[in-house]
């Protein structure tokens, strides 16, 4: 079975793309070059169809090291991805982790051969850091460091359209349980630190469920931090493939929102508090 990849306009120069599986990824495209941002599982040709769309000149940007993000890269000779998470990368290519991922969205994944997913990059990383500078033509992209749910993680603002690029570094459920995510107490000073760029965008975009947000979402979730460091957030049970952590703010299951009407949730770990 062949994976089949869409793209949508979604700003003047930011192209939503879409293959299989909940996670999205970005194209940003400049007068003399683009951004490919992300990769997701890697299942498909992504390569070919990046090339045939938007035929120009492109690097390839990861925003963080896991399964969901950076599993496509295989087809590239040079990817950026930050140092702190490229180990991370290396244990989150195995196939067998990608189809229990996927089989959340894709209840007929075990149908899809062996063929069509990308194996482990080969390539060359490139260092991405706080602070760089894309020039892609008319259009300027600039890297933010956001450790949290990853060390590595980045967040990119796309100056002329006044929107940065999340990816999973603030959301409606951000993930603060894992081995190489960041203390909440620590993610305070990432969220801090978006909030002093808020001036410069209007336009929140990520990678999962909706896959836009309001910029109140770095509100919310500061908001929800200091509650779990305080002890007075809900703390509701909330398994994750066979992990059992907790889930900050009162939700709906069916939906994964929150059921106050705000967007941003943290899920955490008793030892990733303080």
């Amino acid at each position: 079975m062949k994976v089949h990849f869409t793209k949508e306009q979604v700003t003047e120069h930011i192209y939503r793309i879409r293959g299989i599986g909940d996670a999205c990824m970005y194209y940003i495209h400049g007068n003399s070059s683009g951004l490919l941002i992300d990769t997701a599982y890697g299942v498909g040709d992504l390569q070919s169809f990046i090339d045939t769309a938007f035929d120009q000149p492109y690097e390839v940007v990861i925003t963080h090291g896991h399964a969901d993000h950076a599993n496509g890269i295989a087809q590239w000779k040079e990817v950026y991805l930050n140092r702190l998470d490229r180990d991370l990368y290396y244990t989150k290519t195995a196939i067998s982790l990608r189809r229990i991922m996927l089989k959340r969205t894709v209840p007929d994944i075990d149908t899809y051969p062996d063929t069509e997913f990308q194996k482990q990059f080969l390539g060359t990383f490139k260092d991405i850091e706080d602070g760089m500078i894309f020039d892609l033509g008319n259009c300027t992209v600039q890297t933010i460091g956001a450790p949290g749910h990853t060390q590595g993680m980045m967040v990119l603002l796309v100056r002329e359209d006044r929107t940065a690029l999340f990816g999973d570094a603030c959301g409606v459920c951000t993930f603060l349980f894992k081995p190489e995510s960041s203390t909440v107490a620590e993610y305070c000073r990432t969220l801090q630190k978006l909030q002093s760029y808020e001036d410069r965008f209007d336009i929140v975009l990520r990678q999962h469920g909706t896959c836009s947000s309001a910029k109140s979402i770095t509100d919310e979730n500061l908001e929800t931090a200091k509650k779990i460091i305080a002890g007075t957030d809900a703390h509701l049970p909330f398994d994750y493939l066979g992990e059992h952590v907790w889930m900050a703010e009162p939700y709906d299951p069916a939906t994964g929102m929150r059921k106050d009407g705000k967007s941003g949730n943290i899920v955490y770990s008793m030892d990733k508090i303080k």
